[in-house]
């Protein structure tokens, strides 16, 4: 095996210095070939950025806010896949590993005779179902929470809340959606598929009301999406759905968005505006939640003052 594929922990810890040069190969063959996506990133930021203008809604200010600049440094170590092939990739590659050696028989994917388009299918509805219940899971309970407060601490959606997720809640995700992988085996999406799913998730954080009309019925639009991320009491811990909307209208967890503006973040408290503090909020709240401290409110954790932002003790012997 050569690249990532031959990258395991183990090797990490017994060679890490050949493991970076990996890490780092693979980093620019990526980044090399995914030219497609980035013209995607670039054509939805430009097509939501005219519509911000034309309905006035102050484009220059919102892409130009700190919460903003937030999310692009989130965008810059998600699409040069630094989290993913030094954190991600190596523990894969371990888990499948030992898959192969010990239960090959859970690979059902490599038992069955159906089509490549037909596994694609169910490997998607599956593969939205279980993202609804672990969506679902991650909002109702307080210890999953920790790992997804961050995703919801955006008070100004943009296409770029959709890179907004800390290092730990992807590694969470991903160890939750591992059995699934294994069963119904890890598909390539085509790359026409791929860059939809890309393009449909960032319009989903662009803050817009598009419903898409009677295929919003069915699809996760910006508006029914929008939904999820409002603090409004009646919006929260509704609209889960990540692809499709017949799981939120199933399970009862759906709800409309109204005729009010809406108000995007959390609630009842308030994550640091800042990227290395917040990677840190999902162990800084694991830890206040075994202390039984409680967590500070809105203005309590308000950080103004940039230095905050490289102080990752705070005052009262915590952070936020």
């Amino acid at each position: 095996m050569t690249g990532l594929t031959a990258l395991s922990v183990e090797r990490l810890v017994s060679d890490p210095a050949s493991s970076a040069g990996v890490v780092m190969q693979s980093i620019a063959r990526n980044v090399s070939a995914e030219w497609p996506l980035y013209s995607v990133l670039a054509a939805a930021l430009v097509v939501v950025a005219v519509v911000d203008i034309v309905q006035r809604r102050k484009a220059l200010s919102k892409y130009g806010s700190r919460n903003a600049r937030t999310d692009m440094l989130y965008g810059l170590f998600e699409l040069s896949h630094i989290q993913a092939l030094i954190v991600i990739a190596p523990v894969a590659a371990s888990l499948n590993g030992y898959v192969d050696a010990l239960a090959p028989w859970l690979r059902l994917d490599q038992a069955t005779q159906a089509p490549a388009w037909a596994i694609l299918i169910v490997s998607l509805l599956a593969a939205d179902f279980c993202g609804y219940w672990i969506h679902r899971f991650k909002h109702e309970n307080r210890w999953l929470w920790q790992f997804h407060k961050v995703h919801h601490s955006q008070e100004h959606l943009t296409i770029l809340t959709h890179f907004r997720f800390p290092l730990l809640d992807r590694f969470l995700d991903f160890l939750l959606l591992f059995p699934l992988g294994v069963i119904t085996g890890s598909a390539e999406l085509p790359l026409v598929l791929l860059l939809l799913r890309v393009c449909r998730s960032m319009l989903e954080h662009s803050g817009l009301d598009w419903t898409y009309g009677p295929l919003g019925l069915l699809v996760v639009s910006p508006s029914f999406h929008g939904v999820h991320h409002s603090r409004a009491p009646e919006h929260i811990n509704r609209n889960y759905g990540n692809l499709l909307t017949v799981w939120d209208r199933m399970f009862g967890t759906v709800a409309e968005r109204g005729t009010e503006p809406l108000k995007y973040g959390l609630a009842h408290e308030r994550v640091p505006e800042c990227f290395w503090r917040q990677n840190l909020a999902p162990v800084v709240g694991i830890v206040r939640l075994i202390r039984n401290k409680p967590f500070p409110g809105p203005k309590e954790a308000a950080q103004p003052r940039l230095e905050h932002c490289f102080s990752l003790v705070a005052n009262k012997g915590g952070a936020d």
